[in-house]
């Protein structure tokens, strides 16, 4: 029997698997892509298995790296046999797919907060924790829509905890992971601490592609201005449910959300800088203009870290004479 686990959510496969050996006497192997001998193997297994063999179940974990002609002999090889069992992880087959199984397996979308907590319950049970809805929330609220970024702290979790997870354990030892050094970066900026940016500017030059950081910050302040626009008015603070109502209406995962409009997370290492107090439409508008032009010169070949430095020095001159 073949099962193809399709869709994009890898921990859903992996748990289904899990779940599915689980409790009995088989033999499971995992194959992987850069395995030379997998088709052998696997069309051996589909003719060998006799009366008094114990089950077998392959997982191909990354069949989707298979080159064409490996999937097209993988195809042919007929697994009638009820004592095996294939596991087949893709992201999608053919809707004329014969003599297989197909379960699909999807994440939620980055907006879709109610299901995101619904998988970190399920997630947390899979793993045997208590876990309630409150704690749920304040996980999604630090991890946000990163499916095996929950795993990690859950399972941090359940070392620290006994099983029992609280409020206090999640705000205690689960890493905000929600921001990379990138996105670090681009709040340095539009949170206006451009000392913080400056210092920031040579790690990420060496690390990210030039257009990678350009893309990035015309899409940090695009994703702000989606938000200024939908705002239905302009507020010192905003809650939860209303920071997750704009989420939903803007398509921006809600901890970016939280983070532009300067919601304080508990135990949280920057101290809220609610963006909508500071910008306009018009001004962050004529932002992505200048950052439109820099992008242009960094394809031209023009240095990022150069064109950045300026622009950084620009804004911070800037400020300094709106102070005045």
């Amino acid at each position: 029997m073949v099962i193809y686990l399709t869709g994009d959510s890898e921990l859903k496969k992996e748990f289904y698997v899990k779940n599915y050996i689980s409790g009995k006497d088989i033999h499971y192997r995992r194959i992987y892509a850069d395995d030379t001998d997998k088709i052998s193997e696997l069309k051996y297994a589909s003719q060998s298995v006799g009366l008094f063999s114990n089950s077998k179940v392959y997982d191909l974990v990354d069949f989707d790296e298979w080159s064409k002609s490996e999937k097209n002999e993988f195809m042919n090889i007929s697994f009638s046999n009820e004592q095996v069992t294939v596991f087949v992880r893709t992201q999608k087959v053919s809707k004329d797919i014969e003599g297989g199984q197909v379960v699909v397996l999807e994440k939620p979308k980055d907006w879709e907060e109610e299901k995101w907590i619904e998988l970190i319950l399920q997630t947390a049970k899979e793993l045997n924790i208590i876990c309630n809805k409150e704690v749920a929330q304040e996980i999604y609220n630090l991890v946000g829509s990163d499916e095996f970024g929950i795993l990690t702290e859950l399972e941090k979790l359940k070392t620290y905890s006994n099983d029992e997870v609280s409020i206090e354990d999640v705000d205690e030892i689960v890493y905000k992971r929600t921001i990379s050094r990138l996105d670090e970066f681009l709040f340095a900026i539009s949170e206006r601490k451009y000392s913080k940016a400056l210092e920031l500017l040579n790690d990420i030059v060496s690390e990210y592609d030039a257009v990678v950081i350009s893309y990035a910050l015309a899409k940090h302040f695009i994703d702000l201005f989606d938000i200024i626009a939908n705002l239905h008015r302009k507020q010192s603070e905003y809650s939860w449910p209303e920071i997750s109502k704009l989420a939903k209406e803007t398509e921006i995962a809600s901890p970016k959300v939280a983070r532009f409009l300067g919601f304080r997370f508990k135990n949280s290492k920057n101290p809220p800088f609610n963006h909508v107090l500071y910008y306009t439409a018009k001004s962050v508008l004529n932002l992505i203009n200048r950052i439109y032009l820099l992008d242009r010169r960094v394809k031209l070949g023009d240095d990022i870290k150069v064109l950045l430095s300026e622009l950084i020095s620009e804004l911070k001159q800037e400020k300094s004479e709106q102070s005045e």
